[in-house]
């Protein structure tokens, strides 16, 4: 019989499947009558910690079997115990945890005896088991640490539980030269003949027995919810057709999926169709990672820091994988390899800050695997299908209907979560709330209320600034139409962007309906020319003009239903004529604004500014939005300050585009 496949290395096999499951007798009972750990009595086979290097393979090694002695017998209490006794010996004891129904379903795949669902579980009680420490911890600090061995190592941990029970979590869920089994499988290295039961039954009832060190009630952070899942919902492909056999024959002939894997990919696949979204995603985004580790590996010709999950390095995870370098000299192959339209998606699922970063809240417990958006899942779901049909012969599924709209999908696939797409995005939205500034004026500006409902009704015809204003605006665009590749005349953007009063939001979407390179842009590509400023710098001034409208439209709404209602004193009527007379320039230099950084963005690949002076072109414009912010702020309402502002500001803009 050919030896098991692995991708453990063999000291950490050797201690998962060997020291910790060994079958030495012991007589010492180290679960209570009440089937819960006896925590002083498990101290007699520990090493003493005063005696020995406590990051040492030796002591880990040491605990580790001692602890294989409490591993059987957990095993053998949960094995004697049906659910319902389960659920009545435990239930008061894991309230403390907040997390009930995942313990529960924990419970209940152990009582399956499928090795697929002992997988399942112990990636769910791993995470439950980390979330809920977390929670302790908050307990005495404001900010939880984002790594679980940094909570293990923390003071307030053993101030709490002791020294006893940190040093068995640190044996089991620490740091990488320990057994390691929380990072080892959300990592997707062991098959699932690699996990013996007994370190799940283990972990089941080791969080019963930490409800004797805690005193009242354990405040619980709120499970993250998914806003992102509503863009997905939106554009994903429509995959009706796609039956659940089609996907498992695609993945048993793809080459991409490894064969000693293949087992848990089909209950992914099962659970995907049992509508248990949260579940499969559980179980499959560790699988994922490591299939695309293996491809990284191969790509770049590195095997060795890929397939193997090394106690002494770190693991190779999707934030490698999915880096534009393997080194800080050699390039990442994997784009080319994948299509670089996969990356993205794999990226803004993963690793784009305000992305869902799926795996992460999975694995660290933040989100309800029981109410996980399926959106987000078939998100998953679809992207590897993809990736899974890239490896296989061509006359496998290549004709599938759905496969080819999969396929048709994704290389037309923009990032939604990228910083350049989060700025166009935004740009968009604010475009939209601009361009309805003239149905906010209900008076003209001599107070009188509108009857025509033109823009000459609001235009102060002897208010000189507005004549100031359109020329160095018109000067403005004639310089950026000429010296930037923007694709549109100077006439063009005058009719649509700058007649009084105009809704510009249209054409700025037309604009920014362009597709531009986003992938690895957010970061320095090491030519000097770093783009990441320059994004934030857009993303704060567009953010910046949204609560100069805002404030706008809440004055005017709030001035006008006064005089409606003839409560507006003097000084208050002379405030509104000044913002209604000053609306006009207002109007122009936000959308002014708004369309100079429109042209950033879609310029971003060719613009033609040299980087230090565009920077600080961008400086000064975020200075005047926060200055423009202060004057419109309720509490001041200084609309002749806005004027000479925004008259100063454009001047300064027609001298640094010259």
């Amino acid at each position: 019989m050919a030896e098991l496949q692995t991708a453990l290395s063999p000291r950490v096999r050797r201690l998962i499947t060997e020291v910790g499951v060994h079958n030495e007798s012991s007589h010492v009972r180290f679960l209570s009558s009440s089937k819960i750990i006896s925590w002083d009595i498990l101290r007699q086979v520990l090493p003493d910690e005063s005696l020995e290097d406590t990051d040492s393979d030796d002591y880990f090694e040491k605990c580790i079997f001692g602890l294989g002695f409490l591993f059987k017998e957990c095993e053998q209490c949960v094995q004697e115990m049906t659910i319902d006794d389960l659920l009545h010996q435990y239930s008061d004891l894991i309230f403390w945890t907040g997390q009930e129904q995942v313990i529960k379903e924990c419970f209940r795949l152990l009582k399956t005896d499928k090795l697929t669902d002992n997988h399942l579980a112990l990636l769910l009680v791993t995470s439950c088991l980390e979330r809920s420490l977390g929670d302790v911890y908050l307990l005495e600090n404001n900010v939880c640490p984002s790594m679980l061995k940094d909570i293990l190592s923390s003071s307030t941990l053993k101030k709490i539980f002791g020294t006893t029970v940190v040093q068995v979590l640190r044996a089991v869920i620490g740091p990488p030269v320990s057994l390691n089994i929380r990072n080892v499988i959300w990592h997707g290295f062991p098959t699932e003949q690699e996990i013996s039961k007994r370190y799940i039954c283990f972990l089941l009832l080791v969080l019963p027995s930490l409800d004797q060190y805690l005193q009242g009630d354990i405040p619980h952070r709120s499970p993250v919810i998914f806003l992102q899942d509503r863009l997905y919902t939106d554009i994903l492909p429509d995959i009706k057709d796609m039956t659940s056999e089609e996907i498992k024959m695609l993945l048993q002939s793809s080459s991409f999926i490894p064969k000693y894997h293949l087992t848990l990919w089909i209950y992914c696949i099962d659970l995907f169709n049992t509508k248990e979204p949260g579940l499969a995603m559980v179980l499959m985004l560790p699988l994922l990672e490591h299939a695309l580790r293996c491809q990284f590996s191969i790509v770049n010709n590195c095997p060795g820091r890929t397939i193997t999950a090394e106690a002494t390095t770190l693991f190779t995870t999707f934030d490698e994988i999915l880096d534009q370098y393997v080194t800080e000299k050699l390039e990442n192959k994997l784009p080319s390899e994948i299509g670089e339209s996969v990356m993205e998606i794999l990226m803004d699922l993963l690793t784009y800050p305000s992305g869902p970063c799926v795996r992460d809240k999975l694995s660290h417990g933040e989100a309800d695997v029981f109410t996980f958006p399926k959106s987000l899942c078939t998100a998953v779901v679809i992207v590897t299908v993809h990736i899974t049909s890239r490896y296989q012969s061509a006359d496998d599924c290549s004709e599938k209907p759905w496969l080819k709209r999969i396929a048709s999908w994704v290389n037309q696939y923009e990032a939604l979560f990228h910083p350049v797409s989060l700025v166009k995005s935004k740009i968009k939205q604010v475009a939209k709330i601009a361009g309805q500034f003239s149905k906010h004026i209900e008076y003209t500006y001599t107070l009188d209320k509108r009857t025509l409902w033109n823009d000459k009704e609001i235009i102060d015809s002897n208010f000189q600034e507005n004549d100031l204003i359109t020329k160095e605006t018109t000067a403005i665009i004639n310089q950026l139409c000429n010296k930037w590749n923007i694709r549109k005349t100077m006439q063009e953007v005058l009719n649509r962007v700058f007649s009084p009063f105009a809704d510009a939001s249209e054409f700025i979407v037309e604009m920014l309906n362009i597709k531009i390179q986003t992938l690895f842009r957010y970061k320095d590509s090491g030519s000097g020319n770093q783009d990441g400023e320059m994004i934030n710098l857009l993303l704060r001034i567009v953010t910046e003009c949204e609560t100069v409208i805002t404030q706008v439209f809440t004055a005017l709404q709030t001035r006008q239903e006064q005089l409606k209602n003839k409560t507006l004193r003097s000084r208050q009527r002379n405030n509104l004529q000044s913002l209604i007379r000053c609306s006009f320039i207002i109007h122009q230099t936000l959308h002014l604004i708004l369309w100079l950084i429109t042209c950033d963005i879609v310029t971003i690949e060719t613009k033609k500014f040299e980087e230090k002076s565009h920077i600080k072109c961008l400086k000064m414009v975020l200075q005047f939005t926060e200055n423009f912010r202060t004057y419109t702020n309720p509490e001041n309402n200084k609309w002749m300050e806005c004027v000479n502002l925004s008259i100063k500001t454009v001047d300064r803009l027609n001298q640094f585009i010259k």
